[in-house]
C-alpha cells in the first residue's frame, strides 16, 4: 500500500491473444542493472529471432540469476540474492550450475532437429523460441515480479543474520 505499487507485485499476467493461441509474459527485467543490460539483452533475442527467420539453427536462452562475481561485488546485489529463495520457487545458481545447464541446452539447441532453435522447428510468434529450453530459475513461476522482490529479500536476508542476535543465542 505504501509502497505506491513497487514492492512485490505479481507477476500473473493475463494472457496475449496472438496468432497461434494464447501467450503468457513475463516481467524478467530489474531495473536496478540498468538500462544498457536490458537493451543488450533484447537485442541479443532480435538478433537470434532474425537469424532463425533467414534459415540459420540459433540458440538463445534464458539463464537463472547466477551469484557470479560481477554481480555479488555490488552488496545489495549480493544480499538480495542472499533473500531471494524465500520466494519459492526462486533460486539462485552457482557459476558452475549455470555453466553446466547452459551449456547443455546450447548442445541441444544446435544438434536436435526438433530444437527451438532449427529454422524447421515451427512457432506461431518468433517470440516462442525463448519459451522452450530456457533455465529461468524460478523468475516464470514466482508469484511476485523480479524486479519487486529486492528490498524483501534484503530484508530478509538481514532478519535470517540477526536471528540469533535479537533471540540472545549469539
Amino acid at each position: 500500500m505504501m509502497s505506491g505499487g513497487k514492492f512485490l507485485r505479481k507477476n500473473a499476467k493475463k494472457p496475449v491473444s496472438g496468432k497461434g493461441g494464447d501467450y503468457y509474459l513475463v516481467n524478467g527485467i530489474s531495473v536496478a542493472q540498468g538500462p544498457n543490460y536490458a537493451l543488450a539483452k533484447r537485442m541479443q533475442h532480435w538478433r537470434a529471432i532474425i537469424a532463425r527467420s533467414q534459415g540459420c539453427t540459433v540458440s538463445s536462452n534464458i539463464a537463472p540469476s547466477t551469484s557470479t562475481v560481477s554481480v555479488v561485488q555490488n552488496r545489495t546485489f549480493a544480499w538480495a540474492y542472499e533473500g531471494m529463495p524465500y520466494f519459492k520457487p526462486y533460486e539462485i545458481f552457482a557459476p558452475e550450475t549455470s555453466n553446466a545447464v547452459m551449456s547443455a541446452i546450447l548442445m541441444y539447441d544446435l544438434n536436435d532437429p526438433k530444437s527451438s532453435g532449427n529454422p524447421k522447428t515451427p512457432h506461431s510468434n518468433p517470440n516462442q523460441l525463448f519459451s522452450y529450453g530456457s533455465f529461468h530459475g524460478g523468475v516464470w513461476r514466482c508469484a511476485y515480479e523480479i524486479d519487486s522482490i529486492g528490498e524483501a529479500s534484503v530484508f530478509l536476508y538481514f532478519g535470517r543474520v540477526a536471528q540469533p542476535y535479537l533471540l540472545g543465542r549469539a
